[in-house]
C-alpha cells in the first residue's frame, strides 16, 4: 500500500489513514476491552477483598470452636503457599494477556499494512538458526517472541521482532535467570552479495578485551569516529571493508544517534543485515486494557515507532541497487 512512499509521506497521510481505516478497528474492539477489564478487576477482588475475608472468617470460626485457643505443630508448606500465590496471580493477570492477544491480532494487521506488504504474527520470534549465525549474543536457551512482522518496506525485504532472549540455569537454590538480549530484532535483505561474516558489536572502553568472536579477526578502519563507538570482527578483511564503506558508517552511526542507545549491534551473513536494538521500553503496544481503544497517545507512540524502524532502510540506503 505505501510501499514506495518515504517517511515524510508516511507521515503526513497516517491522519487519514487513521480516521478511515485504524479508528474503526480500536472502536471495535473497546466493548472487549471493557469485558476484559472487569474480569480484571474481579480477580483483584477475589484476591485482596474476598480471599482475606473467608480466611479471616474461618480463623474466627477456628477459635471459637477452640475456645480462643490456637495451637499449630509443624512447618508452614511455604512452597506450596508461593506456587498457589504464583496460580493466583496467573488467574488475575490473564485478561491483561487474554486482551492483548486478542486486540494485537485485530489491529496490528491493519497498522502495519500502512508502511508496506507485512504480515503480522503475535508472538513469533525469528528461528534460532538465523540468530546463532550471526554472531551477536551469548549463549541462550530460552527464546520469547512478542510483535512479529514480515514483509517488504521501498523494495527491501525485512522482518522486524521483539524478542528476548535469556539464559536460565539450574542451582540448588533455585533457577537464575540471566538476560541476553530484551528488544528489537531487525533482519534486512542486503543489495550486496557477499560470502564471509561481519560482526559490529558495540565498543566497551577498557573491556574491549573480553569483545572477542570466535573464528573472527578484529578489523581496523579508518572512521575514527566509528570506531569509537563500535568493534568489528569478521573472517574476511577485505569484504568487512567492501560492506563498511564510509558512507554506511556515517549512515549507521546516524541510527545509533537516532535510537539513543549504545546497545545497538549488528551482523552481515547470508545476504543479510540483522540489526539488535536494546530497548528497555515494549514496543509497539497500540493498545492496553487500562485504557480507551482510541485513545491516540499510544497508537501515535507506536505510529512513530514503525517510522523510526522504516527510516532505517532510508538511512542505511538499503533500497538503492548500486553500492552504499
Amino acid at each position: 500500500m505505501a510501499e514506495k512512499r518515504n517517511t515524510d509521506q508516511l507521515r503526513a497521510g497516517f491522519e487519514n489513514f487513521y480516521q478511515t481505516v485504524l479508528e474503526p478497528e480500536f472502536s471495535g474492539i473497546e466493548a472487549s476491552r471493557k469485558k476484559y477489564l472487569r474480569f480484571f478487576i474481579i480477580g483483584l477482588l477475589i484476591i485482596f477483598v474476598i480471599l482475606p475475608a473467608i480466611c479471616a472468617g474461618l480463623f474466627w470460626l477456628f477459635l471459637q470452636q477452640n475456645n480462643g485457643e490456637y495451637h499449630y505443630h509443624g512447618d508452614l508448606p511455604l512452597g506450596t503457599i508461593f506456587f498457589a500465590l504464583l496460580v493466583l496471580i496467573a488467574i488475575v493477570s490473564s485478561p491483561v494477556f487474554f486482551y492483548k492477544r486478542k486486540a494485537k491480532n485485530r489491529v496490528m494487521p491493519e497498522f502495519i499494512k500502512y508502511f508496506g506488504d507485512f504480515e503480522y504474527a503475535f508472538m513469533n520470534c525469528i528461528d534460532d538458526d538465523t540468530i546463532r549465525k550471526s554472531l551477536l549474543f551469548d549463549e541462550y536457551n530460552t527464546h520469547l517472541g512478542d510483535d512479529y512482522f514480515c514483509g517488504c518496506f521501498q523494495e527491501v525485504g525485512m522482518v522486524i521482532s521483539e524478542e528476548k532472549l535469556q539464559f536460565a540455569e539450574q542451582h540448588e537454590k533455585g533457577v537464575s535467570i540471566q538476560k541476553v538480549f530484551n528488544g528489537i530484532l531487525i533482519l534486512l535483505e542486503m543489495n550486496k552479495n557477499f560470502a564471509g561474516k561481519t560482526v559490529v558489536l558495540k565498543d566497551k572502553g577498557i573491556f574491549n578485551a573480553f569483545n572477542k568472536i570466535k573464528g573472527l579477526q578484529k578489523v581496523a578502519l579508518e572512521d575514527s569516529l566509528f570506531e569509537k563507538e563500535f568493534e568489528v570482527f569478521s573472517n574476511d578483511q577485505l569484504e568487512a571493508r567492501f560492506l563498511l564503506t564510509t558512507a554506511f558508517m556515517e549512515r549507521m552511526l546516524k541510527v545509533r544517534k537516532a535510537y539513543r542507545s549504545n546497545k545497538i549491534q549488528f551482523s552481515f551473513f547470508d545476504n543479510k543485515l540483522l540489526i539488535a536494538i536494546d530497548c528497555k521500553k515494549n514496543m509497539f503496544e497500540s493498545t492496553s486494557l487500562f485504557r480507551k481503544t482510541t485513545d491516540r497517545k499510544l497508537i501515535d507512540e507506536t505510529f512513530e515507532q514503525f517510522l523510526s524502524v522504516m527510516a532505517i532502510i532510508e538511512q542505511l540506503k538499503l533500497n538503492q541497487r548500486t553500492g552504499f
